[in-house]
């Protein structure tokens, strides 16, 4: 790492190359990607150089977006990503040439994003399948002519690369390497959340030592032409949001912690913010010279101002070197420039209200093959949860981790909203919180509509827009509880069904409200 230690990351997917033009020039990037960040406190850019072993970079190694298929084969916008992508390497040398000058006139570090592995599900006949993929199906977690029972996890990775396989370690190590040697680059991602699956799934922890292996390999390749030009040329690897399941499928990024070859290590996928064991990494990290990165995710959905602030100051508090951004590149100039510039800074949000929230899985199982990968590598929330009958008294407990500092910074209005399936008698359920109950009549509020902010249909255009939508799925119920009651760390919530028919609880939200005005 450089003396000047990056505090925000940015990683943006490559959306522009089929958003505007043909042709897309230098002035339509600046304008469009690169010039929304002025002013802003992000230090570090990542730009994916594609996805499905299909690139969108002037590679000679892999293949080029759109080589070989005829404006019928591609339609639309994928002739458009076609296009700009020959344009800007016929004029300008390519993407990568034109985005790293960019990143340095503006005065943020670039970095290509690699993506390990993508587990879309693309019809093996389009274009953005990637012919590797198609013609060499033995380099697949999924065996050739295996029957493999759909709905299952097995099934859901079945299209990934496989890792186990020589080959494939081979091919992303040259593409891998030709980003380091050819381009004048600060540092290089190894994403690994897109998507986390790698191995057969009864073979991913017994062969983590190899995807370790490449990681040396990258860290040498790294160190050797960063001594030749002078400068440390950064490794940032993006792992699972547990240092557990990570290890489980395959990579053993404590191991890549303690032998040094990371520079910065993003913790998660940002769909578990409140509940991911965030302060595991840092431990990790405090014994090492690697940082750690707490991370959002823009399509989780995760927009709400309160919720961000709440998700940052926790990363902040458990002591996170930077914050990163998965989703939020098509995001307006002012809100990169102003709210990150919030979010950054750790005391500007010690009076700001905040929304904490016990995290959700989702009541159904993954059907896509998206899902599935990322079932592989994201442990179950607490939520959503079914309430069942506990005549004893010992009912269900819950734990909610608040990082602000109430005994120091105590808050107006604490308000604790639960979001049932359907309505409840509350004669039969009984609340507590850090042991002191809650009175259903004395202590219940009008209940707000419930809403979260969620990006629009078209929000991977610049600038995106955002909207409300209603909580109409449930039935809330909110209280108010005595800023006295809670603490700075992991509260208990316990919720205790005496008798009655079960019932699902969806969601919980805990506002904090000091008397801002936003």
């Amino acid at each position: 790492m450089t003396d000047s230690q990056p505090r925000i990351m940015v990683n943006d997917d490559g959306w522009i190359m089929g958003a505007y033009g043909p042709p897309l020039t230098p002035d339509i990037l600046r304008e469009k990607m690169i010039d929304p960040y002025e002013d802003s406190p992000v230090d570090v850019f990542l730009w994916s150089v594609g996805g499905h072993d299909v690139y969108d970079f002037e590679t000679d190694v892999g293949e080029r977006f759109g080589d070989g298929y005829s404006d019928e084969a591609l339609g639309g916008q994928m002739c458009v990503r076609r296009d700009n992508l020959r344009f800007l390497c016929d004029n300008h040398g390519g993407p990568v040439t034109v985005i790293s000058q960019l990143c340095r006139e503006a005065g943020m570090r670039f970095f290509p994003s690699v993506r390990m592995n993508e587990h879309y599900d693309i019809d093996e006949m389009a274009p953005n399948y990637g012919q590797l993929r198609r013609t060499k199906p033995h380099l697949l977690i999924g065996l050739p002519g295996e029957a493999i029972p759909k709905g299952t996890l097995e099934w859901g990775i079945r299209t990934g690369l496989n890792y186990a396989v020589p080959d494939v370690r081979e091919y992303m190590l040259k593409i891998i390497f030709e980003l380091v040697e050819e381009f004048e680059i600060d540092g290089i991602e190894l994403d690994f959340m897109r998507h986390p699956a790698f191995f057969r799934v009864e073979e991913a922890f017994a062969q983590r030592h190899l995807i370790t292996e490449m990681v040396r390999l990258v860290r040498a390749k790294l160190d050797t032409v960063g001594s030749i030009r002078h400068s440390h040329i950064d490794l940032a690897v993006r792992v699972p949001p547990t240092l557990t399941d990570s290890r489980r499928i395959g990579l053993d990024a404590e191991e890549w912690v303690r032998e040094g070859l990371v520079d910065i290590l993003i913790a998660g996928g940002g769909f578990i913010p409140f509940e991911m064991p965030i302060a595991s990494f840092v431990g990790l990290a405090n014994e090492s010279s690697s940082r750690v990165f707490g991370c959002f995710e823009g399509l989780r959905p995760l927009l709400d101002k309160e919720a961000l602030r709440a998700v940052a100051t926790r990363y902040w508090a458990h002591g996170v070197d930077g914050l990163y951004f998965f989703n939020y590149y098509s995001m307006p100039s002012d809100w990169k420039k102003n709210f990150l510039s919030e979010l950054v800074d750790p005391s500007a949000m010690v009076e700001k209200n905040k929304q904490y929230q016990i995290d959700s899985s989702g009541r159904s199982e993954p059907t896509s093959q998206l899902g599935f990968s990322f079932s592989n590598a994201i442990p179950k929330a607490q939520l959503p949860v079914c309430l069942r009958e506990t005549p004893s008294g010992c009912g269900l407990v819950l734990f909610i981790d608040l990082s602000d500092d109430i005994k120091v910074n105590s808050p107006d209005r604490c308000i604790l909203g639960f979001n049932f399936e359907s309505m409840i008698n509350e004669q039969l359920l009984s609340l507590s919180f850090n042991g002191c109950p809650i009175d259903w009549q004395a202590d219940q509020q009008n209940p707000h509509l419930w809403s979260t902010t969620q990006y629009n249909a078209d929000w991977d255009k610049y600038p995106s827009r955002v909207k409300e939508t209603s909580g109409d799925d449930g039935w809330q119920v909110e209280f108010k509880i005595f800023p006295s009651a809670l603490e700075a760390g992991v509260n208990e919530l316990e919720l205790t069904m005496q008798k009655g028919n079960p019932i699902w609880l969806l969601g919980v939200r805990l506002w904090l409200q000091y008397g801002d005005d936003d």
